[in-house]
Formats: structure tokens, sequence, C-alpha cells
């Protein structure tokens, strides 16, 4: 979501640098309240672990595993727009678009499996159309 902002806003604004705090102090601040439910003393240690991706992966999981992220993210694109003073980024509908901005490898193993099984399933329905187109009637 923070990578997401950050490209909407032009980089070499007069006020990209204060754009890009507002978009850390928004996230931070939402992270702590609904993620850490408000426990800095939990908070400070996943922030000093960004620098451990697979530590700060684990952390992660842990603490959103009751947490409706789309509802997290929602919020989130709200709370930026109040404090910009525009639209929000992205609505509940749109929230497809982070996708083009994830890495691959934060992608859990899980989620990886299902989409090669809906790959492997679209290119049997593929070869199953083609060998009916080349029949004939």
């Amino acid at each position: 979501m923070r990578q997401y902002a950050r490209s909407q806003y032009p980089s070499e604004d007069l006020f990209a640098q204060e754009i890009r705090s507002a978009i850390d102090q928004v996230l931070d601040l939402l992270l702590l309240e609904q993620v850490f439910n408000g426990r800095q003393r939990d908070f400070e240690p996943w922030q000093q672990a960004k620098s451990d991706a697979e530590l700060a992966r684990v952390l992660w999981e842990a603490k959103t595993q009751q947490l409706k992220l789309s509802s997290f993210a929602e919020e989130f694109f709200r709370r930026l727009a109040a404090r910009l003073g525009g639209q929000m980024l992205l609505t509940k509908g749109e929230l497809h678009r982070l996708v083009a901005v994830v890495s691959t490898q934060s992608i859990d193993a899980e989620v990886l499996e299902k989409l090669e099984l809906l790959a492997d399933l679209f290119a049997a329905s593929l070869d199953g159309e083609a060998a009916s187109a080349n029949q004939g009637p």
C-alpha cells in the first residue's frame, strides 16, 4: 500500500517529501492501532525487523491472521485521502490494483499454489476449446 500510494504522487514535486511523510505516518498509525492493538512495544520490533524480510513476514502473518486486510487497506486509503485533502486512491472494489506493486516473494506459498492450479485449469480449458474447434461440426 505504501509503495502504491507513493507511486500515485509525483516524486519530484515541491511537496513530495511531505506527501511521503504523510503516507508513512498514516500507515504507521493504522498499523499500530489495528494490527498491534495500540501496543507500541509490539509495533517497534516489527518496524525494526523490516530489514530482515523473512522475520518481518512471519511477524506480519502472525499479527494479521484475524484481520480483514481489505478493510485495513480501505481504511488506509480513506485516512490518507483525509490527511492529504484529496480523493481516495483506491476503494475496496479497486484493491486488485495493488497486485501490480506486490513483490512475488511476499506472496504466501498457499496463494501461489492456488494460482498455479487456476492457471493449469485455464490452460486445460483452452486446450479443450482448441481441440473442439479443430474437430468442426
